[in-house]
């Protein structure tokens, strides 16, 4: 994570990771079938510790199994939301990795990223609904959401951690205090007119 998260996976080679580790890399290779499998694994570790803090505060809403009732979701929507705002905000190699550095690599990586955004969306599903079958409608709103989620991320980092500049139209900073206020209002009006 430390090279992927601070350099990019396109600059970081099997040699730099394996001197970074002090490791050599015969000892990658029985790890590792390439660079490309070491770069899933960050990924997928990084998802991971996401989805850990995901859950943690998701907890305090969740009442024995049952999704998280109607007068809450604002509220939940909110703390779920500020907490996965904060572990990516929180270690912005975390947030390289997970927003940038699986992008368009290969089908295969492509496919795990893919994957990954389709879980987020059934864990949020699973949250507000419970066992309830959600409609096809209610799966594409889910995965729309968390495009939401991603894309204003993007902008976030763009604009106020990437030491590169990437011409997005705007160079106004995106302040992740704003961008939770959409999020929930958002999420909030999803939920309510296409969740309940």
């Amino acid at each position: 994570m430390d090279l992927f998260g601070e350099h990019g996976y396109p600059n970081v080679s099997v040699k730099r990771v394996c001197d970074h580790a002090g490791l050599t890399q015969r000892y990658f290779y029985e790890s590792f079938a390439d660079r490309t499998a070491l770069l899933v694994a960050v990924y997928e570790e990084c998802v991971t510790t996401a989805r850990a803090e995901v859950l943690t505060a998701a907890a305090g809403y969740l009442d024995d199994g049952h999704p998280i009732a109607a007068d809450d979701v604002t509220p939940a929507a909110r703390a779920i939301l500020g907490t996965f705002l904060d572990t990516l905000s929180g270690d912005p190699r975390r947030a390289r990795v997970i927003l940038f550095e699986v992008v368009g690599v290969d089908p295969t990586v492509e496919s795990v990223r893919m994957r990954a955004i389709h879980d987020w969306a059934q864990l949020l599903l699973s949250l507000i609904m419970g066992e309830r079958a959600p409609s096809p409608v209610q799966r594409l709103a889910a995965v729309g959401l968390i495009g939401a989620i991603t894309q204003l991320l993007v902008d976030w980092y763009l604009l106020s951690v990437a030491t590169e500049h990437v011409d997005i139209g705007t160079t106004e900073p995106a302040d992740l205090g704003t961008i939770l206020d959409v999020l929930v209002e958002m999420l909030t009006a999803t939920y309510d007119r296409l969740m309940r």
